[in-house]
């Protein structure tokens, strides 16, 4: 016997979602590559120790753009994972349980048929 129970899904069209995912990158890489100036002269401003002497300028301009991307792609994730929906799956505890008491009274009845089928049959043999 198989499960009563059954998952509707609605299926929504997510053929674009990869491409807006795409697009979301290009603008956090583009949002990073913009801001990383101001943050590497915040850094400058705020931070005792630090220092880009001795390095090439482009260098700092691109390692930050990195950092402040991977920042940002993390905070995106978070957002997402928070407001993606949920699938909705409508079990019941209480259709489990009567499920398996269906289940059980089937095997019985079956057990009785099977043993009414062979007193029959030894009733067939001796005859």
């Amino acid at each position: 016997m198989t499960s009563q129970v059954t998952i509707s899904e609605k299926r929504k069209k997510r053929g674009l979602w990869p491409v807006l995912g795409f697009v979301l990158i290009i603008a956090l890489l583009i949002i990073s590559y913009a801001v990383a100036p101001a943050v590497i002269e915040f850094c400058k401003a705020n931070f005792r120790g630090f220092t880009t002497r001795g390095t090439n300028p482009q260098t700092v301009h691109l390692l930050f753009t990195v950092l402040i991307f991977l920042v940002l792609g993390a905070f995106t994730a978070l957002i997402v994972a928070l407001f993606a929906p949920k699938r909705a799956i409508n079990v019941k505890e209480s259709d489990l349980a009567k499920e398996r008491v269906q289940m059980q009274e089937q095997k019985k009845m079956d057990r009785l048929r099977q043993r009414r089928i062979n007193r029959e049959m030894k009733d067939v043999r001796r005859n």
